[in-house]
């Protein structure tokens, strides 16, 4: 039931980053976090490897992205991207000490968990065992988590994914914290690379069985 291992989703196609608005996430347009992320995240490999059949992804990814944007509303920050109205991409932050979740937050989850249950229930001990491993691989150090990136397909392209960025980075400065992210496709690297980045782990094994990881900080620009 535990974050972090979601994985970051980037894409830097079409929509130009200058007619898109980076605002703070709210809670009315939560129905459009589980189309970003099951637009974005359709072909992330771990997802693949979990859910190879491509209807049961994306129905447990709605489900499941919905929940992990509504978590971190309350105890995170989610910034959006905005076009006429339209949610295009979202990048989900987790403060120090929000990550791993609580019991309580846990707990919260459960009928969640039990939708992406029903989705595939032969493929959930898999799904469940990424979990644990984020908790047992993530940093134990004070940092600001990128829980994770996407951009609707459609959207990628124009600059977005930078533009998404740049609001979480900010945060984490202004405290002199660290960022942290993991992903699972080696061309999201040099992405994250542009804003300080640097992998600090290799081949991290989330996916029971599947694709690896790399995990990357990022050291803060400015101290408090």
């Amino acid at each position: 039931m535990s974050r972090g291992w979601v994985g970051v989703s980037t894409g830097d196609q079409m929509t130009p980053a200058a007619s898109v608005g980076i605002v703070p996430m709210t809670a009315d347009r939560l129905d459009s976090a589980g189309q970003v992320f099951a637009s974005s995240h359709a072909d992330y490999p771990p997802w693949r490897y979990v859910f190879p059949d491509a209807r049961q992804r994306e129905r447990a990814q709605r489900v499941f992205f919905e929940a992990t944007v509504r978590d971190a509303l309350q105890f995170g920050a989610v910034d959006a991207a905005l076009a006429g109205g339209r949610v295009l991409g979202i990048a989900v932050w987790l403060p120090p000490g929000r990550f791993p979740w609580s019991l309580a937050r846990k707990l919260r989850v459960i009928p969640t968990m039990l939708r992406v249950l029903s989705v595939a229930p032969r493929r959930f001990r898999l799904f469940a065992g990424m979990g644990a491993n984020a908790e047992r691989f993530h940093p134990a150090y004070p940092h600001w988590n990128l829980e994770t990136l996407g951009i609707r397909r459609e959207a990628q392209g124009g600059g977005i994914g930078s533009r998404l960025m740049a609001p979480g980075l900010a945060r984490a400065d202004d405290a002199g914290l660290p960022c942290y992210l993991t992903t699972a496709k080696e061309p999201n690297l040099a992405f994250y690379e542009r804003f300080g980045f640097e992998v600090t782990q290799e081949a991290l094994p989330l996916v029971p069985g599947g694709p690896t990881h790399w995990g990357m900080r990022r050291l803060p620009r400015t101290t408090r």
